[in-house]
This record gives C-alpha cells, sequence and structure tokens, in this order.
C-alpha cells in the first residue's frame, strides 16, 4: 500500500505478543488520528510482508505480500494472515497519522480499502489467545469415544468460562485506584464504550496540564438519536491551589469539554450536541453562564491621546490593543490621516470586529474603504491564527474629510477679509506669468524642470511608505509558506530588497534539509532536488505577486538562492 511521505514514529520493533503489538498501536494512535503499520513474519512455509492501515477503532485496509512467491493478498486474506502471526515473533515499523494523512492514505489506496472488512482492533488483538482451542476443536470431532469427549470439552468450557471473570476482575478494582471514575448513563441507544473511555481520557489529560486540579469523577449522560447523541457532562474533582486558580481550573474545563466531544463523532460516527456542562470543584458546582457572566467587556483608549479606542473582552485586550495599533499605522503610511478610530470588537470564542473610522484624505471614500478593508481583514486574519480563534470583519465605517476642500475654502476666504491682500496676490500672479514670458522667450524651461523634481520627490515620498509594509509583509509571508513545502525541512531565510525608481528587487536566500526516510521497511523519495527548487521558485513568484497587488508596488525577484542539504 501507499503511504504519504513520512518518517516512522518506531522502527524495526520486534514484538512477540499481542500486549506488545496493541501498545505499539496505542503509542501511534496517541499522537494521531490513525496508524500504519509495516510488518516481516515468517514461518516454515515462507516469508511474509504485511502493510496494515487502522483509525482509532478498526482496520481500514489490510494488504500481504508473500515474499518467496511474489503473490499479493489483501483484505481478509490478509488478515488471517496477520491473525495467524499475533502472539508470534514479528518486526515492526509503526507510523502515526493526523486526519488528513490517514484520509490521503485511504484514498490512495481505496481498492484495499474495499476489499478490506473493518475488523475491531479489539477482536484482532484476541486470535492470539483463541487461535490454539479453535485448532484443538477442529482435530477432536473425528474422535470415536463421543461421550468422553463431551464430557472432558463441557470441563473445559467450565474451567474456561470460570477463568475468564478472574481475568477480566482483575484490572476492574486497578481502574479506580490508578484513574478517576468514568461513568456512562446511556438511554435511547447504544454507544461503544471506547468511545466514552477516549473522550475521558482527553479530558484527564488537560487537567493534568492544570496546576492543583485534580479529577475524581467524569460522568456523561447520553442521550442518543439517529446519529446524534445529546450528552450532559459532569465532572468532580478538588484543588489545593487559590480561588483564582479554581477558577481558571472551570473555564478551562469547560472549553476542554466542548474541544474534545468531536472525538466521539471520530470513534462512534455520532455527532455530539452537548446541552449540559457542570464543574463541581470542592463541592461547589459552576454552571457556563457563570463564567460567562465574570467576563466583561472593557471599553478604553489605546493611545494616550484618545485617538484610538477599543471595546472588547478583558482577557484579549493586550492582543486587541496592539491590533489596532498596527492597522492605525499601516493605514497611515498608505498617507489616510486618522483623527478618531473605534474598534468595537463583540463576540467570546469567536470574534466579530466593527470599526469606526473618521479620516482625512484627499482619496476618494471608496479608495479609502478599500485600503481600510484590506488592512483590517489582513491583520484579522494573522491575529486569529495566534489565538487560535475565528476572527470576521463584520462592519466598517468611514467618514473622510477632504484636505482639497479646506485649502480652497481658505483660498477663497482670503480675498473677503482683506482687499489689500487680493491685490498683492493679483500682482503675484502677473510676476509670474511675466518670468515665465521671459523664461519661454530666452528657450529655458526651468520652472517646468522644478515642477516635475516637485512631482518626483512626492511620488518618491509616498512609495517609500508603502515599502516598508509591503517588505515586511512579504517576508513573513514567505517565511509562512516555505514551512509547507513538502519533502524538506526549511531552515532559514534571508531577504534583502534594492527600490530603483518606482520598482523594487528583491534578494532572497532560502536554506533547506532533504528529509529521506529510510530504514527496513523504509522508502525513499524519487523527488529530485531540481523539482523541489521549481515548487519553492513558484510559491515565491506567487507570494510576491500577491503582495505587490495588494500594495500596489512593482516588485521583482533580482536573485534567488535556494540551498538543499
Amino acid at each position: 500500500m501507499q503511504l504519504p511521505d513520512k518518517r516512522p514514529l518506531m522502527e524495526n520493533v520486534v514484538v512477540t505478543s499481542a500486549g506488545e503489538l496493541g501498545e505499539l498501536i496505542q503509542k501511534a494512535l496517541s499522537k494521531g488520528n490513525g496508524a500504519f503499520l509495516k510488518i516481516f513474519a515468517k514461518k516454515s512455509d515462507g516469508k511474509y510482508y504485511i502493510t496494515v492501515l487502522l483509525d482509532r477503532s478498526k482496520v481500514l485496509a489490510a494488504e500481504c505480500l508473500v515474499v518467496d512467491t511474489k503473490q499479493n493478498l489483501s483484505g481478509e486474506e490478509a488478515i488471517s494472515v496477520l491473525k495467524s502471526f499475533v502472539g508470534k515473533p514479528m518486526v515492526v515499523d509503526v507510523y502515526d497519522l493526523d486526519e488528513l494523512e490517514l484520509k490521503l492514505s485511504v484514498a490512495d489506496n481505496v481498492e484495499v480499502y474495499a476489499q478490506t472488512p473493518k475488523v475491531p482492533l479489539s477482536e484482532l488483538f484476541q486470535i492470539s489467545g483463541e487461535g490454539p482451542p479453535s485448532e484443538s476443536v477442529k482435530e477432536e470431532p473425528p474422535q470415536k469415544p463421543s461421550e468422553p469427549a463431551m464430557a472432558a470439552e463441557a470441563a473445559a468450557s467450565q474451567v474456561a468460562v470460570s477463568a475468564q471473570p478472574a481475568v477480566a476482575e482483575k484490572p476492574a478494582p486497578q481502574a479506580p485506584a490508578g484513574k478517576p471514575e468514568v461513568i456512562v448513563n446511556l438511554t435511547g441507544g447504544s454507544i461503544p464504550e471506547r468511545a466514552f473511555q477516549v473522550y475521558a481520557e482527553d479530558l484527564l489529560r488537560e487537567a493534568k496540564r492544570i496546576r492543583g486540579l485534580t479529577i475524581n469523577k467524569i460522568e456523561f449522560d447520553a442521550n442518543v438519536g439517529e446519529g446524534v447523541v445529546y450528552l450532559n457532562v459532569h465532572i468532580y474533582g478538588s484543588s489545593t491551589g487559590s480561588s483564582r486558580d479554581v477558577e481558571i481550573a472551570e473555564k478551562r474545563m469547560l472549553h476542554a469539554v466542548s474541544k474534545y466531544a468531536p472525538v466521539l463523532l471520530r470513534e462512534a460516527e455520532v455527532k455530539p450536541i452537548i446541552r449540559d456542562v457542570s464543574i463541581i470543584i470542592d463541592g461547589q458546582e459552576v454552571k457556563p453562564q457563570e463564567i460567562v457572566d465574570k467576563d466583561k467587556k472593557k471599553t478604553g483608549n489605546v493611545t494616550k491621546d484618545g485617538r484610538i479606542t477599543l471595546s472588547v473582552l478583558e482577557d484579549v485586550w493586550p492582543y486587541f490593543s496592539a491590533y489596532a495599533r498596527t492597522v492605525i499605522n499601516e493605514i497611515e503610511s498608505a498617507g489616510i490621516k486618522v483623527d478618531k478610530a473605534h474598534f468595537d470588537i463583540r463576540g467570546r470564542k469567536e470574534f466579530e470586529i466593527n470599526l469606526s473610522l473618521v479620516v482625512e484624505t484627499s482619496m476618494t471614500k471608496d479608495a479609502v474603504q478599500r485600503i481600510v478593508k484590506d488592512v483590517v481583514s489582513r491583520h484579522a486574519r494573522e491575529l486569529g491564527r495566534s489565538l487560535k480563534r475565528y476572527i470576521t470583519v463584520h462592519n466598517i465605517d468611514v467618514e473622510t474629510v477632504s484636505k482639497s476642500t479646506s485649502s480652497t475654502a481658505v483660498q477663497t476666504a482670503a480675498p473677503v477679509e482683506s482687499g489689500k491682500a487680493a491685490e498683492i496676490l493679483a500682482k503675484k500672479a502677473l510676476l509670474e506669468k511675466e518670468v515665465e514670458q521671459l523664461l519661454k522667450e530666452a528657450g529655458i524651461d526651468e520652472l517646468s524642470v522644478l515642477t516635475e523634481e516637485k512631482k518626483k520627490e512626492s511620488e518618491e515620498t509616498v512609495l517609500r511608505s508603502r515599502i516598508e509594509p509591503a517588505v515586511e509583509t512579504l517576508k513573513n509571508r514567505i517565511h509562512a509558506e516555505l514551512k509547507l513545502v513538502p519533502r524538506v525541512t526549511f531552515k532559514w531565510l534571508k531577504l534583502n530588497h534594492e527600490v530603483k525608481g518606482t520598482t523594487v528587487y528583491v534578494d532572497i536566500e532560502a536554506s533547506f534539509i532533504r528529509e529521506n526516510v529510510g530504514g527496513l521497511f523504509g522508502s525513499f523519495s524519487g523527488v529530485s532536488d531540481d523539482k523541489i527548487k521549481q515548487d519553492i521558485a513558484a510559491t515565491v513568484q506567487r507570494v510576491i505577486k500577491d503582495v505587490s497587488r495588494e500594495y500596489g508596488i512593482s516588485m521583482k525577484v533580482r536573485r534567488l538562492n535556494v540551498i538543499i542539504r
């Protein structure tokens, strides 16, 4: 079977029992949503190479190659071969897969997936204990004395039945001693208890990260419908911390209940809908709404002069105040003077930005609106990635005050104030015309040269104000994009620029380390360094084109050096 290019989590591990194989699989599943196994084993009749794709609960696809005869087995035949080896020595490579890698692996091996029965993992591991009895059952029927055989078989089955509860009862007392109690109350249908156990393990793992918190019991009241399960979650615990620590613990556990609920969709294929959550710490119950009421919005000045104001929840005030300063600075760098700005941020888990602006500019209102929306939206996306929250721009209200109207108003008001001033201005205009006429007669066009130089200087000033933020944005975006280039690990980036006229020329140097996966069952990438360099160059050109379009600046790559070690 095909597998996305990936380094193995564990390589060349020898297992001799079903328990050891199960532990390897659980380690891989704890780091992702699925696992891929490469198994090498041999019997007297030949050598076998088995590949298995798993999710958290079942086998998705299985394939087996008989090395000596080059025969390929897939689906049920491959699982049968694997079951015959469980409990015997095997060499195993284990790969952990995230959700995307798991889906890609299924898509790449869809034929094998369709042929493979979805065997639960628990059934797969029980085979090692069930194998020998099944062989003895096949051998017993040919025996002629049937009554003694039946009596012996009945006695053996009684011993087996009595032995099984003893084995099952041993772990039961140990679970409450080492782990908190997990209670599942189901109504209306059935869901594998394993799904709730995984959910509870995720909640306990989150609780271990909270200072002073100990969880004693988790209770799930689940009402199962068609494809959905309605949940009431009750968590009981104690805390050795201060009242502030208890408050933080309550908030984080409430968040964890919602965060890890999709585990039920993954494990049991039912959509979880949380109706009620209660966190009882040291006997005191806190409901979600009580915690929401504690989060009050803070409204205040971001700058000392009160030009920028902000209204947002207190716990995220530092992030959005920095966001507001950055946005206003970038707007002003585009030649728009901001007289007043108010950011109203609504929401708690997901944020909605509403911005009111009063600006002084000679641009049209539509042009200002377009620039402001671009800046606000771009920085909102970056802040959303940092906070891991969904942030949207809901409304931008811009009020413009034109520079040209104020200047013309002054010019028209001046003649009204004083007739003497009007007379002086008229004489000045006549003198300028006479000077222009004399220069033209002498063949000198100095005034046009001066005006052209001033025009060029003003254009360069405006352009320079946009270049610095554009280059900074370009550097950040190229840095982020190069981290996503497959088959290589990004190490460092150098970016220099030079302005010539109205064009910015960029010199870029980037270093990568080639990812080669090897080993007993490893696979080496067949993609050449030249192909990887072409992909990197295409990525850089695309980012430069996007930034150039956003800032209205001509940007070109002068030198691109990609180092792959």
